[in-house]
């Protein structure tokens, strides 16, 4: 039987909590979403319910506020926070077994961060994580890929800009395929998806959204959601869905395939397939 994984839903709030069933598997659980994507994963007797006394091994306060979910890889667990007022972030890994931090780095300064509404935070966007490295998005404040065992930066990125307009902030996460680091920068004021090599930090390619925003109005050009990769006809594509329509991509050039027109903005919800359907 397929479960969702409860434990994970905990992990994404501060102070930070780890389930004593879950904590004794080694499961990757490297994106938003989990392994497939879809937020499921075989595991059977997972916990349903927590308590100060049950079901709790440790707990761990993590400073500032951050709503991006955990990934996991062996025995570290990795997060985003942020300040408050969105002057400073930070990555921080914990000991999946103890609960001890085990890496607080601080990665970006803001100057002049967006005003965003207190239903978000500054370090919303969900990290993804590979045998090596941690690879964390803070929107348009910076993009930073991190030695997930010595805690050394690898390379950052200032330059993924957009406007996320103010009250709303940065929401979308990105993804990993192969060698790629991808993520879809959707804003008021620029739409495209963006591919960068995970180990150099160089742009791959970049390709802009096709849609004619010319006549539509700035708050309905942005978009939150996260792309996500299907198997059609024994090839590859990349779903990735933005204001005013989705779009299939190749996701080793970037090349547009499709594109289908709605009339949706500020879209969240990351693609999901199955039965032939998108």
């Amino acid at each position: 039987m397929r479960y969702l994984l409860p434990s994970i839903l905990l992990l994404s709030i501060h102070p930070f909590v780890w389930s004593q069933d879950a904590s004794n598997k080694q499961i990757h659980w490297e994106q938003f979403r989990g392994p497939q994507g879809n937020g499921h994963v075989n595991a059977p007797n997972l916990p349903d319910s927590w308590n100060e006394e049950t079901n709790v091994v440790w707990k761990t306060k993590v400073h500032d506020r951050g709503w991006s979910s955990p990934v996991i890889w062996d025995e570290q667990i990795w997060m985003t926070t942020a300040t408050n007022d969105g002057h400073k972030m930070y990555a921080v890994c914990l000991d999946k077994t103890t609960g001890k931090i085990l890496h607080d780095i601080h990665l970006f300064d803001v100057e002049s961060p967006q005003r965003i509404t207190v239903d978000n935070s500054y370090a919303t966007p969900t990290s993804v994580i590979d045998d090596k490295q941690v690879y964390v998005h803070f929107g348009t404040y910076g993009t930073a890929c991190i030695d997930r065992i010595s805690g050394d930066i690898v390379w950052t990125r200032r330059d993924l800009n957009c406007d996320h307009e103010a009250g709303a902030g940065p929401a979308s996460s990105p993804m990993l395929l192969g060698d790629l680091f991808i993520v879809n920068v959707d804003g008021r004021d620029v739409q495209y998806v963006i591919a960068i090599n995970k180990h150099s930090g160089k742009t791959v390619w970049k390709t802009e959204r096709s849609a004619d925003f010319s006549e539509v109005p700035v708050h309905k050009r942005k978009a939150y959601s996260m792309p996500s990769l299907i198997e059609h006809n024994g090839k590859q594509q990349l779903i990735s869905n933005g204001a005013m329509g989705c779009y299939g991509y190749h996701p080793t050039t970037g090349k547009e395939l499709w594109r289908i027109k709605h009339h949706g903005f500020s879209n969240a919800p990351r693609p999901v397939a199955g039965h032939g359907l998108v």
